[in-house]
C-alpha cells in the first residue's frame, strides 16, 4: 500500500511522505500548516500531542488553582 497522506507508523512516529502532494501538511514549508493543525487533523490523543508540540492540547482547560474560599 502506497501511503501519500500523513500517518503514524507502528512505533508512533509521525510520517509525512515526500510524495504527499498537499504541501499544507508539510509544516516546515512556508505554505504549511502549524504542527498543531496537522496533529488536530490527524485526531491524535493527548499523549501523542505532547510528543510533538508544547502547545495546549485542544479541549484542555486550565483550572484555577485558587479555588479555595476563605471564611
Amino acid at each position: 500500500m502506497n501511503k501519500i497522506e500523513p500517518y503514524f507508523d507502528d512505533d508512533g512516529t509521525l510520517v509525512i511522505p515526500f510524495e504527499c502532494t498537499d504541501h499544507a501538511h508539510k509544516y516546515w514549508k512556508q505554505e504549511g500548516k502549524s504542527m498543531s493543525e496537522v496533529l488536530t487533523e490527524l485526531g491524535v490523543d493527548k499523549e501523542t500531542w505532547g510528543k510533538y508540540t508544547y502547545e495546549k492540547f485542544p479541549g484542555d482547560t486550565e483550572e484555577a488553582s485558587t479555588e479555595e474560599q476563605t471564611d
